[in-house]
């Protein structure tokens, strides 16, 4: 998951909806399926997102990803 890119998304109030205008996506199930982390973002893809929406940031920092969380089982050891 893009954690940092979703963060500026909301910040600048840049919408999925820019961002599918922007990549050409015809699918917002394309562009959930990148945002996160199904399938990955080519690199044009990441450095048009950068130059059209976040020019003044690293691209290591919008595509810096993290894990997402899972739900763990905590067992009873008493």
């Amino acid at each position: 998951m893009f954690r940092n890119l979703l963060a500026e998304m909301a910040r600048y109030n840049v919408s999925n909806e820019d961002l599918m205008k922007t990549l050409g996506f015809n699918s917002a199930k394309t562009l959930n399926n990148k945002l996160t982390g199904r399938t990955d973002f080519t690199r044009k893809e990441m450095f048009l997102i950068k130059k059209v929406h976040f020019p003044n940031f690293d691209l290591e920092y919008l595509f810096k990803e993290f894990e997402t969380t899972s739900t763990t089982e905590i067992s009873d050891t008493n």
